[in-house]
């Protein structure tokens, strides 16, 4: 590892202490813009990427391990595992979007790498968070849906059947291809077996005229494929209540029954709904 002296320029860019691993004592040494953590085990293959001859910087990965290890909650893990296997991509103050990007690494990858890791602190709860992670999510409102749906219901979900994220569709008719103005559509979650899609419509991305008819255009198409689509929009989940609405509706489309849940699993749906739909928070 690099020495480090006087004062960090990465804490000036990043606005926050860096983390630094060192594989022994001596490698400890006070700084007022660093953690120093000591690791003696040794770690695999694909835990590190080269920064500099003398500097490695973590893997996504090792990331995701040590997150699991030092979260206390499991949603935060899951939700950190989404956003590293998303193509969206938060600023260095972890609350605005900065635009698109590709995905850092994909659950097989996450799971490739924990098979490697047997032993190590955190792998466990690393790959209880990891079965709930799927990939490709494009916003932090798709990975809301995807994991207040798809978790089970122990786990503060709402437990439903699978579906897919951002399921390419193609358009097999020239009339829906013009209708959409395009030969191929992306469906945010997609319930497959039976016919129900879910967009979510950003206000951000969604707000001026031409864009407002594309969307509409494009969902009018799927409709045309016999597919339902249901447009989903921020206030729908901003609030306990107003998700708890979308659920039953989604429930009675889906054919489900509304089953009540018991006081302990009330309490961790509304603690995972108070995680994901907190718009003022810092993401990782």
């Amino acid at each position: 590892m690099v020495a480090l002296r006087g004062r960090n320029p990465l804490h000036a860019a990043l606005g926050q202490k860096l983390d630094i691993l060192v594989p022994s004592s001596n490698g400890r040494h006070s700084c007022a813009d660093v953690r120093m953590h000591l690791c003696k085990r040794s770690l695999p293959e694909g835990s590190f990427a080269a920064l500099s001859p003398d500097v490695l910087v973590a893997s996504p990965e090792l990331c995701f391990l040590q997150m699991a290890e030092s979260l206390d909650v499991l949603g935060e893990v899951v939700e950190l595992g989404f956003e590293l296997c998303s193509t969206y991509a938060f600023g260095p103050d972890g609350r605005t979007l900065a635009g698109s990007r590709p995905p850092l690494t994909s659950v097989a990858r996450i799971a490739g790498y924990l098979d490697r890791c047997a032993g190590v602190r955190g792998v466990a709860k690393a790959r209880s968070a990891l079965r709930w992670v799927i990939d490709g999510s494009t916003s932090p409102m798709e990975t809301l849906l995807a994991m207040e749906l798809g978790m089970p219901k122990r786990l503060g979900g709402r437990g439903f059947p699978p579906f897919v994220v951002n399921r390419r569709i193609e358009l097999p008719d020239e009339h829906l291809r013009r209708l959409a103005q395009r030969s191929r559509v992306y469906v945010d979650l997609l319930f497959e077996h039976q016919g129900l899609c879910l967009e979510f419509d950003s206000f951000e991305h969604h707000g001026g005229r031409e864009e407002y008819d594309n969307t509409q255009a494009r969902a009018n198409a799927l409709r045309s494929m016999g597919l339902r689509v249901n447009s989903i929009t921020y206030g729908q989940v901003a609030s306990l209540a107003r998700f708890d609405d979308l659920v039953w509706g989604l429930e009675t489309q889906l054919g489900l029954r509304h089953r009540p849940c018991g006081d302990s699993t009330r309490a961790r749906q509304r603690e995972l709904h108070a995680l994901l739909a907190d718009v003022r928070r810092r993401h990782f």
